[in-house]
Order: structure tokens, then sequence, then C-alpha cells
């Protein structure tokens, strides 16, 4: 099977998991860089949970649809911006996690407090503006506030998290939600004692074993899949 059709499929697989674990509801999309060119796969504007492989769109780092005739997501060129300046980026998810979405209207970071936290060690940034990101320069400014974090939220509109593949992008959406809630919990009972930078090291992404990684994807996978069946 070619390099394409891989990953339309893991697109696909992506759009499943995010609706199954309600990371989005109607809204929301995800996009995968085609290794060795200026092109990426993105869904167009469907609900995540009804994508087809056939809805699936090619665009271009100038934002140019290259292949499929579906309709263009407003935030096309979020993908866009981020996919053309950060070239470790290969996979992008656009979320509305509630619990996250908590923290992008407060002065409260979320910090790690648990073990999957540890993945936004230093704090989750928040890009302020919140507009819908619909043009390239609001495209560039979240590519910039993003930074070297796998996460970014949205003030008062959800997220953006990247990865290195399709599933890391989707595995950071989880975790992000999780570290929200963690630590939303932690502060409705007492006062949450952050891990330390060197508590948090082991489990920075660089620091992942593709295993677990795969371990995880595969078993968020067979749930949705078997949901969706």
């Amino acid at each position: 099977m070619d390099t394409i059709s891989v990953l339309r499929q893991d697109v696909v697989s992506a759009c499943r998991i995010l609706s199954r674990k309600k990371l989005v509801e109607g809204f929301g999309h995800v996009s995968a860089r085609i290794p060795d060119t200026e092109h990426f796969l993105i869904t167009p504007r469907i609900a995540l949970a009804l994508i087809k492989e056939s809805d699936i769109l090619i665009l271009n780092f100038k934002g140019e649809v290259v292949e499929g005739t579906r309709q263009v997501p407003s935030e096309a060129w979020l993908h866009t911006a981020v996919m053309r300046s950060k070239p470790r980026v290969n996979g992008i998810t656009r979320i509305h996690a509630r619990v996250a979405n908590m923290f992008s209207v407060t002065d409260r970071k979320i910090e790690p407090v648990h073990n999957h936290g540890s993945f936004f060690a230093g704090g989750v940034p928040v890009f302020h503006t919140p507009d819908l990101i619909t043009t390239e320069k609001l495209g560039s400014e979240v590519a910039q506030a993003l930074g070297d974090s796998p996460a970014i939220l949205l003030r008062g509109n959800g997220q953006v998290t990247v990865g290195r593949t399709i599933p890391e992008a989707v595995m950071m959406a989880i975790y992000l939600e999780e570290a929200a809630a963690v630590l939303y919990g932690a502060l409705q009972i007492g006062k949450p004692f952050p891990l330390t930078p060197d508590e948090s090291k082991q489990r920075q992404i660089e620091a992942l074993p593709p295993v677990d990684l795969e371990r995880a994807w595969n078993f968020f996978k067979h749930q949705a899949e078997s949901h969706n069946g």
C-alpha cells in the first residue's frame, strides 16, 4: 500500500478516535504531511465522525487545493502555517476538548501533575486572540505561539495538538484533556503539586518508546472501530 493510502487510513482513524473520545463534536479537523513534499492531507468541512477516505483533500503550502472536491475547512491556514514552519510536525489535530478549554479563558496554566501530563511540562501556551484562524497571518501567529510545545490552547475556542505522526498528534490530544481534567479535579480538592522538570523529564515526547505510543494508538483505534461498527 502506498504512503498516501496509509496516511488516509490514519486520518480516518484519527477522526474516529477523536469523535469517540468526544474531543470533537461536529467541528474540528485533522491533517497529515505527505513525506518529502510540500503537500498535506486535510479533512474537509464535515463532522469528523462522518469522514471517509474519499472526502479527504490535499492542499499545498500556499493553501491551495491540489486534490479533492469537498469544501476546505475555514481554518485551513492554521494547518498550512504549522506544516510550513515546523518540518518536524507531520500530524495536526484541531479539537474542542471541554476541560482544556476552561484553562484557555483563565490565568491558570495547564501544567503536569501526573504521568501523562508530563508531555506538557512547562505549561501549555495560550493563543489569546479568540478569532477563528482563517487567515495566513493568524495561522503564522499560532505557529509561532505554539513553539516546540505539542499543544496550544486557543482562547475560548478549543485546542491544537501536533506530533511527528498522526498517532502522536492524536495521543497528545487525548493526554491534553486528561492533563486538564486531573489538574482541574486536584484544584477542587486542594493545592496541586506540579511535577518538577526532573520528574517529568522521562515522559517527554522524545523519550517515549515507540512501542508505548503504538500500544495506546492501537487500543484507541480498536475502541473507535468497534464502536463505529
